[in-house]
């Protein structure tokens, strides 16, 4: 439920029209990860469209506490993150929730460098990654964790560069992952939106801070 209040949240957001300490941007982010490496980062180059087409982007999820050795990791992001989450359906489907609340030990860090602006800019996002069931029997069989969705939420911290520099906001993100099965590595492409406010003054501080506070 607090996942959906942030959601609308930003939803309404969009709908402000915003002045000189205000900026809406979006990017298209198409890059490979796996996690199967340690660390674990996500990465690569800005897609055509949006507001940045030259820079790049990166998502660290932490796996400090993860096991080091293939079979062992791999049961364990499987069991840990994706298997308690099996929503029945036509197709079920199961939902990986890399966050606090479902066993990561931290929150994955994001990094976004926007060489079309010249700025840069940081913060903590969640990841949420959908596995189709596409016979519905409740057990993942070959194949049905080649490709999926992507999503997740975005707050962006006050230390950018740039045009970025004193902005701090909200964001999300949505897209697709593609698994190189019978690999581990996955190339993901999505669209993210983000909407920024000067964050140097008190007032616009306390906002920021209430905001984080829905992630706790």
């Amino acid at each position: 439920m607090r996942a959906l209040l942030i959601v609308l949240a930003i939803a309404a957001f969009a709908t402000v029209a915003y002045g000189q300490d205000e900026l809406f941007v979006w990017f298209y982010g198409a890059g490979t990860g796996d996690f199967m490496d340690s660390p674990v980062v996500f990465g690569g180059a800005m897609d055509p469209g949006g507001d940045i087409t030259e820079g790049s982007w990166s998502i660290t999820v932490p796996d400090a506490t993860w096991p080091t050795a293939p079979t062992e990791r791999y049961a364990y992001v499987w069991d840990t993150f994706y298997a308690p989450n099996y929503t029945p359906g036509n197709p079920s489907f199961w939902k990986g929730y890399f966050d606090i609340e479902h066993g990561a030990e931290d929150m994955n860090a994001l990094t976004i460098v926007d060489n079309t602006n010249n700025g840069s800019m940081s913060g903590i996002c969640s990841v949420e990654i959908q596995v189709q069931d596409l016979n519905n029997d409740g057990v993942l069989d070959e194949g049905e964790f080649c490709n999926g969705s992507l999503s997740g939420l975005v707050i962006i911290i006050r230390n950018g560069e740039g045009i970025y520099d004193g902005m701090c906001g909200t964001g999300n993100y949505f897209g697709s992952y593609i698994k190189d099965c019978p690999g581990t590595s996955e190339t993901w492409n999505y669209g993210m939106y983000l909407w920024l406010e000067d964050c140097t003054t008190p007032v616009e501080n306390t906002t920021w801070g209430a905001i984080k506070a829905l992630y706790q």
